[in-house]
């Protein structure tokens, strides 16, 4: 779908005119989380929610302490000292509640602190996209609409992301979703392609990574990973690579995670013939000749060591072994061959 921005979202929503599907992008000292509230809001006032101004008030005051029954949050998630087994979304609800409440303008790391989470990783799981297509299939509470926020919607996994893709496709009546995210890159191009989008902030994360001259750094990377198949020597340059990227911050090792997952996933979208971005890069990375090599066959593992990656950088994790690892298994995923051509 389309990108827009926000001014422009917040005049068609008041006309009525709402997408079954958004996606937020912005860091969260944008306050992306806050404007995904404030979209809720817009939503319940606009002509869609069709909604009496009594019953606007109503919708509206419980919006305010988050506890409005037909608006769902999700948000990643795991066990705890408290909730030992298959945590969800609802066990954390009131946690939930509390951090907003306080500021919208939260990260992950907050949020680990509030739930209690000490070094595990969260993530929004298969069962909890099973809750969501439970809860949307549903009527609601109070007669309108069903409104899902998802927060940090790239910590979904990939049994999670499909599960949802089939919700996405054909969403059930009076029902919107909104996606909320740090990183687009790291949610499938499946997904993002149903999702009109709205980048919070100054700009989108596309050409915030071209600027960083990412794209050499990525080209440096694949060219290095290429060598290793015929020559043992090549390793070498995979630890160079290691050593450089660990040098840089922490946010900037996980833009670049990012950025590399976008790349993936405009090369699969030009083998398919589906989407030509090949005008955005401008340093030397030419679409057309690196596409073939990611294709059905190894897109999935391609997004599940760069989510890893990101998981790690999050925990605190050496970076230099943690890009050694992600670099050697690149060098076998760049010569897996596709079942089929595309």
């Amino acid at each position: 779908m389309e990108q827009i921005q926000l001014n422009t979202l917040k005049e068609s929503v008041k006309k009525g005119r709402i997408a079954n599907t958004y996606l937020l992008v912005g860091k969260a000292n944008s306050d992306v989380l806050g404007a995904g509230l404030e979209l809720v809001k817009d939503i319940i006032k606009s002509p869609f929610a069709g909604m009496e101004i009594h019953q606007q008030q109503e919708a509206l005051a419980k919006l305010k302490t988050l506890t409005n029954p037909d608006i769902h949050y999700f948000y990643p998630v795991n066990t705890t000292a408290e909730i030992k087994t298959k945590a969800s979304s609802k066990d954390f609800i009131d946690k939930w509640r509390e951090l907003v409440s306080e500021n919208t303008k939260i990260n992950l790391v907050d949020w680990y602190n509030k739930i209690g989470l000490g070094n595990k990783q969260a993530a929004i799981n298969k069962d909890e996209a099973e809750e969501i297509s439970r809860i949307a299939s549903l009527k609601s509470y109070e007669g309108g609409l069903k409104i899902f926020l998802i927060w940090m919607a790239e910590k979904m996994n990939i049994s999670a992301s499909n599960k949802l893709l089939k919700l996405f496709e054909e969403p059930p009546k009076n029902t919107v979703f909104i996606l909320i995210c740090e990183n687009e890159g790291r949610l499938l191009p499946t997904i993002t392609s149903r999702c009109q989008k709205i980048y919070i902030g100054s700009q989108s994360a596309d050409s915030q990574c071209v600027k960083t001259n990412y794209e050499v750094l990525f080209l440096d990377w694949v060219r290095a990973a290429f060598k290793v198949k015929n020559s043992k020597s090549a390793i070498n340059d995979l630890i160079e690579f290691s050593e450089k990227i660990s040098k840089k911050t922490r946010e900037e090792q996980k833009d670049f995670l990012a950025y590399c997952s976008t790349v993936f996933r405009d090369s699969l979208l030009y083998s398919y013939k589906a989407v030509n971005n090949s005008e955005k890069y401008l340093n030397g990375l030419v679409l057309e000749k690196f596409a073939p090599f990611v294709h059905e066959e190894n897109i999935e593992e391609f997004y599940n060591e760069i989510q890893k990656g990101f998981a790690d950088i999050e925990r605190n994790g050496n970076p230099k072994i943690i890009f050694l690892d992600i670099s050697i298994k690149l060098t076998r995923l760049l010569h897996v061959k596709p079942t089929q051509n595309v």
